[in-house]
């Protein structure tokens, strides 16, 4: 899965400070430029870059995590104190102008995380660039439209890119699916566009690929905030109906592609949608929700220097938070419910343990987390169960995962997916592990979260030719 979707998801719980306002008014002249500065992370630097205009409308990148363009909701200035916010990473700054050094300084605050935070500002605009040599560029070798499809079910309309060799003759398709969190149509991540570069492989080789907005994101409609998988599944069912009517598409080719959470939700779609012909599984659970968030959590906290016995307790609260939700029958008290459940296990720790556990900022449950528990979405993923809808399967399937894959267990959730699907073999199905590429399938070193945006690569070459061969072959067979 990928687990954090928001720009910045920090660990640690630090000291802030702010110093007081003086008397004299910022003007927006002072404020508008470039200005720089950088997070300190779990001992790593995490630079940020404001571009604020005259009119105070402003964008974000944070470099480090190949991210550019965030949109900035608001900059307000009273006195000399001002306060940046980005509403899609849930944060905001809030700091103090000194117009006379081009400084501002003060604390950044994301959930319950503040950090302090100095920015300077530069000379000259600055922009910053990322090379990503496999994102393709305009003019385009083949036909590309822009698109809206509608989800009856939910009132939901979908808007998105159907990429196709040519406006003439029919052609195997495949719709793409994202992973957890809101995702525009590229599934852009760490300044990756994945599937654009998918779309754009599978298009040369002779595939029609429709990739999309999720609801409630970009030029979609409806709520993404009180959706769940099962929602996701629907719209991903409309975007194969919409292929189903489109006069360059061979009705009985039509498959899906889903990444991460999106390989959840394509078994789902397939089950219960007959037009789909076969799907692509990169990075898709065959566990529980539960138990890959418990797994997450271990791995995430061992990565972050803890010990083994430290992240083994830190994942057993995951495991009680969790088991709150799946049993929880009354959201009102829900809250309260995990609370209780936090402040029993955590009792339960040794001080050792809890000393690692309060040094990256654990030990206590914080109102964003209570949040994300109490989603809609949180208490499908945790309950849901990917072998129910894999063993119904009987079309062609390729499922694999990366051997450097920090955010799922390769392993385990490849065999899990291995044992549903022999329910009902078919001659195509493919399920293999691709040494040394990681979630996103880049040729990685680590493989961590961290080392996504420096690797330029956004798709290794080998997968995308293995992905896009065992597709060639799929949309053909006929038993």
């Amino acid at each position: 899965m990928t687990p954090i979707k928001m720009i910045m998801s920090i660990s640690l719980l630090l000291f802030c400070f702010c110093k007081q306002a003086v008397a004299n008014s910022t003007q927006n002249s002072d404020i508008a430029g470039s200005w720089k500065g950088a997070l300190s992370v779990s001992g790593q630097s995490v630079p940020l870059l404001f571009h604020i205009k005259p009119d105070l409308t402003a964008t974000m990148d944070s470099p480090a995590q190949g991210a550019t363009d965030i949109p900035v909701k608001s900059v307000t200035i009273e006195g000399q104190s001002i306060t940046i916010t980005i509403a899609v990473a849930q944060a905001t700054f809030t700091g103090v102008v000194n117009s006379s050094e081009g400084t501002m300084e003060g604390h950044w605050n994301q959930g319950p995380n503040k950090l302090p935070l100095k920015l300077e500002k530069e000379k000259e605009a600055v922009k910053s660039v990322i090379n990503r040599p496999q994102h393709p560029t305009p003019p385009y070798d083949y036909v590309v439209e822009e698109v809206t499809f509608e989800n009856h079910t939910d009132n939901v309309t979908l808007a998105g890119t159907l990429t196709l060799p040519s406006s003439t003759g029919e052609y195997p398709a495949v719709v793409l699916i994202t992973g957890s969190g809101p995702q525009d149509r590229d599934q852009t991540f760490m300044g990756h566009k994945t599937f654009l570069v998918i779309a754009n492989y599978l298009t040369q080789r002779g595939i029609a690929v429709l990739r999309y907005d999720d609801r409630g994101f970009g030029q979609s409609t409806g709520r993404f905030d009180i959706a769940t998988s099962a929602d996701f599944a629907k719209d991903a069912s409309a975007a194969v109906d919409y292929l189903s009517s489109h006069k360059n598409i061979a009705k009985d080719s039509i498959g899906l592609m889903g990444h991460s959470e999106g390989g959840l939700i394509a078994p789902i779609t397939a089950s219960k949608n007959a037009n789909v012909d076969f799907i692509v599984l990169l990075a898709g659970p065959g566990q529980t929700g539960n138990d890959i968030s418990v797994w997450q959590t271990k791995s995430f906290l061992q990565a972050n220097g803890l010990s083994v016995e430290a992240a083994a307790a830190g994942s057993e609260i995951t495991r009680a938070l969790n088991q709150t939700v799946m049993t929880n029958t009354n959201k009102n008290e829900l809250a309260s419910e995990l609370a209780s459940a936090h402040d029993r296990t955590w009792q339960s720790f040794p001080d050792s343990i809890k000393s690692e556990i309060k040094a990256i900022g654990g030990g206590k449950l914080s109102p964003a987390r209570i949040q994300q528990l109490s989603s809609n979405w949180m208490k499908y993923f945790l309950l849901h169960n990917p072998q129910v809808y894999l063993k119904e399967l009987t079309i062609p399937v390729l499922a694999i995962h990366g051997a450097k894959d920090t955010q799922m267990d390769m392993e385990m959730n490849l065999s899990k997916i291995r044992a549903a699907l022999q329910e009902q073999p078919h001659p195509l199905t493919k399920v293999e592990e691709i040494s040394g590429v990681n979630h996103l399938f880049q040729r990685a070193n680590s493989g961590l979260m961290s080392e996504y945006s420096q690797i330029e690569e956004t798709m290794s070459p080998e997968v995308l030719d293995l992905v896009g061969n065992w597709v060639l072959k799929a949309s053909t067979f006929r038993q």
